[in-house]
């Protein structure tokens, strides 16, 4: 008897971890990363995946209409849903929506958010300034030998600033204007830098402010220091008399 009842705890357990292994299957990923001037970025990540059954599509509804806005709550049909940069992160929003033109069974959740500095800057000559990614700044799936890996339909793109000069990119992408893109299955050691290098006419017209800026900074300085002296020759005419 008891072994009996044994084996139908065994079976139900079994067909448990069955269904939750298949539950939620990940259709697609996208990471797109606005990257500003001082390093920093506005990121913005796509997951859309499949409902299996209809508990959970009625489970991924709920939490839609609920507003629900916590990522470890939407990590529950994905572990796709998380942060994919390391950094300070701030303002996350939290938006999903069905994604009818995938299928009827497809939910997308989208997890905005600001992070940074992922860059380090190094400043070349007095006008130009070179931005190169932080290595440890994204958080993909990595390989057995380390390297960073994006799975069949993954994406991973970079928007720098306009008017500025890239410097290299590796592994292999997509480009086009001020735009990098990354397409899986790939893996590789991550690298992205550009420089930034302001006109001529920028830098003498700061050396100017710069300069006004510190005269004027200083004048309280040279005023008094000619008051102290005006008094001095005052006082050592008034002795001599």
């Amino acid at each position: 008897m008891n072994i009996w009842f044994m084996r139908n705890q065994l079976l139900v357990y079994f067909i448990l971890l069955l269904s939750l292994s298949g539950a939620y299957s990940d259709y697609s990923f996208s990471a797109h990363a606005k990257i500003n001037p001082d390093g920093t970025a506005h990121v913005t990540e796509k997951t859309v995946f499949l409902f299996e059954n209809q508990q959970e599509r009625k489970a991924f509804e709920q939490n839609m209409n609920l507003g629900e806005s916590t990522i470890i709550k939407w990590q529950e049909m994905s572990p796709n849903i998380k942060h994919h940069f390391r950094g300070l992160i701030s303002n996350t929003k939290i938006t999903a929506k069905r994604e009818f033109s995938v299928s009827f069974d497809a939910g997308t959740v989208i997890v905005e958010y600001d992070v940074g500095p992922i860059f380090t800057s190094e400043k070349i000559g007095s006008r130009r300034t070179v931005y190169s990614l932080t290595p440890d700044s994204l958080v993909f799936d990595k390989t057995k030998t380390g390297q960073t890996s994006l799975g069949n339909n993954v994406e991973l793109e970079f928007v720098y600033p306009k008017g500025t000069e890239l410097i290299r990119a590796a592994p292999v992408y997509d480009g086009d204007g001020n735009v990098i893109l990354w397409k899986g299955p790939i893996a590789g050691n991550w690298e992205f830098a550009y420089a930034v290098e302001i006109p001529l006419s920028q830098e003498v017209s700061e050396f100017f402010y710069s300069t006004y800026k510190n005269a004027t900074d200083s004048l309280p300085l040279i005023l008094l220091g000619g008051f102290s002296l005006l008094l001095l020759f005052v006082l050592v005419k008034f002795r001599r008399n």
